[in-house]
């Protein structure tokens, strides 16, 4: 028991001292007695070899009852009958440590590694009779699987098979955790399943069922997961297991939604898009507001309104009121429709609230909020050195409006809302603001009674005096996605760039090293090159086979900055392929668009009969300083999207509808 402790001991040192440990690297010498000084692989042996003399005396330790130590030990929640001996209990505190992912910090490069079609997921009987074969005999995961093995011999004609069951089922998830190989879900899930029916009367198969049920909803699975789930949760309800698969099901059933519309709202009138999941109905109130308000409050976004002001927005009678059925989700799984906005808002501010109650009540729904404009405005908006300057426009014809109003307000130092002079639109519909330097700004338009303001505070900022010159290499490569093997071709320019000069050119007869880096960041190659005399160069690297597929980057390690990604992913060569030309006159607003499009095979034929299917999105594209809306409230989410014309810096178009 005290080399339990010792060990028990030290590793809870390197729990809270983790980062110590993992800055360290092994000395030529040994050091000394002082653990604090040692590094991650002395310090993980000194506690493999406190476990190993702790468990020399397994006869011993399996003749006494964990009870006998009942004033030694604290008591946990579950029966003895899951660690019935003291043996037991040391082994379960042994595997603690040598199936911890934090071995990996003291594996060397050569480590003992468990494939997926090795006896790891196969049934007790067969993992018994496997004798691992490797030359690092003192390898964590060689150390875990022994472990296993005795506890699964030691119980194996136990009258009471709590034990041995619970042990079988902790090396099955284990096996999930460091097992590799394609193989690895589909054998787990297999031998999860063979668990559950064969001991499908004990309470242990509730928790074989909840990591199965959680094996198909992180794939995705969620009915599937929910049918697992429930045979857990109704076999075995007061078991731990009953009460784990009972939480998954809470979870699958759980009600989520979000709501993302334009801020402001015109002809042609946008839409509510609705993404939900275990929802059926959902209401909407337009609620009327003064936006001057928000003038003298050092907050505007509905977000961060106050409780008190929340309700006073709700208890306030609505301007118009409607809901929408969705169509059930039976299976759990996330869906999106797009539901009409309501046309007959008269031109004003408004909070757009929705619920998934018809009474907007707060406890047990999840309600939220977004502001929303409906106006037939357009305002534009650029940033200059020592101004801010823009447009009015009539948001339909994009005609300008003459004689518009336009006022802004700044923050001072003691969040004050300053007012800015107010500027009038000329015949153009443009006009200019002179703002103090680094202020937050917030822009009002009005013409024709109708009115529109900027979603966010427009910041203004000044130019960077005295850039200085910089290069950079731009790379190139002939595809985006490669196999395993594949061949990466790839081209590169170097530049320079003198932007208060305008002065832009190539770097001939440069030199550079380019590499490339696997998912994580690892150097798998390297190439050195010399650019010819108009700055360009070009090679290949292979796609790297035995790695973890996903984004790898081709990086400049050496001569001017530059990378660029590419994909690496088994994946099915496609058989054909969709080209669509550019519609034959340009799109009107209102009007309708013609795309022709061709599907041909690569053999050269025409694909004919096949199912086309397309979708018209509106979309809006944001310049970089522009920020975001952010969503509302927690479940259910109202966020607004920014209008067509309210963040563009041209003339307004709705050519992206």
């Amino acid at each position: 028991m005290l080399h339990t402790v010792l060990a028990t001991w030290y590793w809870q040192y390197f729990q809270q001292n983790r980062w110590r440990f993992l800055q360290r690297t092994a000395t030529a010498e040994a050091p000394g007695e002082d653990f604090t000084t040692w590094d991650l692989r002395r310090l993980f042996a000194a506690i493999d070899t406190q476990f190993t003399a702790a468990l020399a005396a397994d006869r011993q330790l399996q003749a006494t009852p964990v009870g006998a130590f009942d004033e030694f030990l604290t008591r946990g929640s579950m029966p003895d009958t899951y660690r019935p001996t003291l043996y037991d209990f040391i082994a379960h505190e042994a595997l603690a440590f040598y199936t911890a992912g934090e071995q990996a910090g003291a594996r060397p490069q050569d480590a003992f590694t468990i494939p997926a079609e090795s006896p790891i997921f196969d049934d007790a009987d067969a993992f018994l009779a496997w004798k691992p074969v490797t030359s690092e005999t003192n390898a964590p995961a060689l150390r875990a699987i022994q472990l296993y093995q005795a506890l699964l011999a030691f119980h194996r004609s136990d009258a009471d098979p709590t034990a041995r069951l619970d042990v079988d089922l902790a090396r099955l998830v284990w096996g999930s955790n460091v097992a590799f190989g394609e193989s690895r879900d589909t054998r787990y899930e297999a031998a999860l399943k063979r668990f559950s029916e064969v001991n499908g009367d004990h309470e242990l198969a509730a928790r074989a069922l909840h990591y199965w049920a959680e094996a198909r909803y992180q794939e995705g699975e969620f009915a599937e997961a929910h049918t697992l789930a429930r045979r857990g949760a109704t076999a075995h309800p007061s078991s731990a297991g009953g009460k784990l698969c009972a939480n998954l099901i809470a979870r699958i059933e759980g009600r989520s939604a979000s709501v993302v519309t334009e801020r402001v709202w015109n002809a042609p009138w946008p839409t509510l898009q609705v993404r939900y999941r275990n929802v059926t109905n959902i209401w909407f109130r337009a609620v009327p507001w003064d936006w001057d308000e928000f003038l003298d409050r050092r907050h505007r976004r509905p977000e961060n309104l106050s409780v008190a002001e929340r309700n006073a927005v709700l208890n306030r009678t609505p301007a118009l009121t409607w809901s929408h059925p969705l169509p059930p989700t039976t299976d759990f799984r996330e869906r999106v429709v797009e539901l009409p906005a309501p046309t007959s808002l008269k031109p004003g501010f408004y909070f757009l609230v929705a619920s998934h109650d018809a009474a907007f009540s707060d406890p047990n729904n999840q309600l939220s909020m977004t502001d929303i404009w409906v106006s037939d405005l357009a305002l534009v908006i650029r940033n200059r050195a020592s101004q801010l300057e823009g447009f009015v426009l009539d948001a339909a014809s994009g005609e300008p409006m003459d004689q518009a109003e336009v006022k802004a307000w700044h923050l001072d130092n003691q969040g004050n809302r300053i007012p800015i002079p107010t500027a009038l639109t000329d015949a153009n519909g443009f006009f200019t603001l002179r703002v103090p330097a680094r202020r937050n700004v917030l822009i009002k338009a009005t013409a024709r009674d109708q009115s529109v303001a900027t979603a966010d505070e427009t910041s203004r900022w000044d130019e960077e005096p005295g850039r200085r010159p910089s290069t950079q290499t731009v790379l190139f490569t002939d595809r985006v996605i490669y196999r395993p093997g594949q061949i990466i071709q790839y081209k590169g320019i170097c530049l320079r760039a003198d932007q208060d000069a305008d002065n832009y050119a190539t770097l001939g007869r440069e030199r550079v090293t380019l590499a490339l880096l696997d998912v994580n960041g690892q150097e798998i190659a390297r190439q050195p090159h010399r650019a010819n005399d108009y700055g360009s160069f070009s090679g290949s690297f292979t796609a790297p086979r035995g790695r973890l597929a996903g984004q790898m980057q081709l990086v400049v390690v050496e001569g001017p900055q530059g990378r660029a990604a590419v994909s690496v992913e088994e994946y099915k060569r496609p058989k054909f392929q969709v080209q669509l030309a550019a519609p034959a006159s340009a799109a009107k607003l209102g009007g309708d668009v013609q795309v022709p499009g061709q599907a041909t095979a690569y053999t050269g034929a025409a694909i004919d009969g096949a199912e086309v299917q397309y979708r018209v999105v509106r979309q809006v594209v944001m310049p970089w300083w522009w920020g975001g809306a952010g969503e509302a409230g927690s479940g259910l989410h109202v966020r607004a999207r920014k209008s067509r014309t309210a963040a563009c810096a041209r003339a307004p178009t709705d050519a992206s509808r």
